[in-house]
């Protein structure tokens, strides 16, 4: 058997005991529900609160993580740098110990070349311009007259002024050629 309406608001009179009791309950179950209600209303906005108060502390962390990872850049390039200048300075020491030549000491023997061969080349122009060529009345070429400098032009000086030459022009060789 199952009560009725009307049995239901019998024992829900709240002028009984049991009905008292009874809306008493109903009163905590919805105080309960409305307290849910409200941790759930309170729970969202204090998670907003939260996040917002979570960005600002988020980009310190950023901005310290990214100043961290550039101090160890720093270091890192400054301990290759080392590493790399280490290596060629016992290189070098190596290469020397053992007599072989650097590529600074091969430029610096290439520019002496080259300065070397500029003066060859001036010395070689300068005898070309001073020879004298002999030809025949037939147009062959007799001899060329190529002048002998002297090596040394103050001690020259001296051996001419000790043997008191006459003149002072230098000497000169002949070539002959066979034809």
């Amino acid at each position: 058997m199952s009560p009725t309406k009307l049995e239901a608001e019998k024992v829900l009179d709240s002028s009984k005991p049991l009905g008292r009791l009874v809306a008493t309950g109903k009163s905590f179950l919805l105080a309960g529900v409305g307290a849910v209600a409200e941790v759930r209303e309170g729970g969202i906005e204090m998670f907003d609160r939260l996040v917002e108060r979570g960005k600002p502390l988020e980009a310190k962390r950023k901005q310290a993580a990214g100043a961290v990872v550039e101090r160890a850049t720093k270091a890192v390039r400054g301990a290759g740098q080392l590493v790399q200048d280490t290596v060629e300075f016992e290189s070098r020491g190596l290469l020397k110990r053992m007599n072989v030549m650097t590529r600074e000491d091969v430029k610096v023997l290439s520019a002496r070349i080259t300065t070397l061969s500029k003066k060859v080349d001036e010395v070689v122009a300068r005898r070309h311009a001073a020879a004298v060529e002999i030809v025949t009345p037939a147009g062959m070429a007799a001899a060329v007259v190529v002048p002998v400098p002297t090596p040394d032009p103050i001690a020259a000086a001296a051996d001419l002024a000790g043997k008191k030459a006459k003149a002072t022009q230098p000497s000169q060789r002949k070539i002959t050629s066979k034809g």
